[in-house]
């Protein structure tokens, strides 16, 4: 059996699993994982949201004070400022407003799993861990293709390949 790594990047799951310190597996949906532990979506680096808050804080100054220094530029017809000042406008900018995206995503998944008393994804494993884990653990998560689409090894009424 092929061990599958833990940098998936499907979108269209219903669950992600993850595993607690005492080796528990918890199914998260998307809106429920946030930053996580690590990422089966995306390609964030923050893992808390302490992290976020100051990337966030540290990109507010440039990326309110490169619209401005645009701005003089344009005054001044200095062309040189005026497109240093635009490349610094779309990327101050554009990198606070997906740090403030993010947090807000992290703050919202907080309270999902607050809600179903889940904790912090810390370790995404892969379908075939969470499948064994749910089969030994049955109540949460049904155990069918749809829950863990990339399970190796075949369900009951599916063709076993090889």
């Amino acid at each position: 059996m092929e061990n599958k790594t833990a940098t998936r990047r499907r979108i269209d799951r219903t669950y992600y699993f993850a595993q607690d310190a005492e080796r528990r597996i918890f199914a998260y949906t998307r809106a429920e994982w946030g930053l996580g532990g690590a990422q089966p979506f995306g390609n964030y680096t923050a893992r808390n949201v302490v992290t976020m808050s100051l990337v966030v804080a540290g990109l507010t100054i440039p990326a309110l004070a490169a619209p401005l220094f645009l701005v003089m530029g344009i005054i001044g017809l200095n062309i040189g400022a005026v497109l240093l000042s635009l490349v610094c406008t779309l990327l101050f900018t554009g990198g606070w407003l997906l740090s403030v995206q993010s947090l807000r995503g992290e703050l919202r998944a907080r309270r999902l799993r607050r809600q179903r008393g889940l904790p912090k994804p810390y370790v995404i494993v892969t379908d075939d861990q969470a499948r064994r884990w749910f089969t030994a653990n049955p109540g949460s998560v049904a155990v069918t293709r749809d829950n863990f689409p990339e399970s190796t090894y075949p369900f009951p009424g599916e063709e076993h390949e090889g």
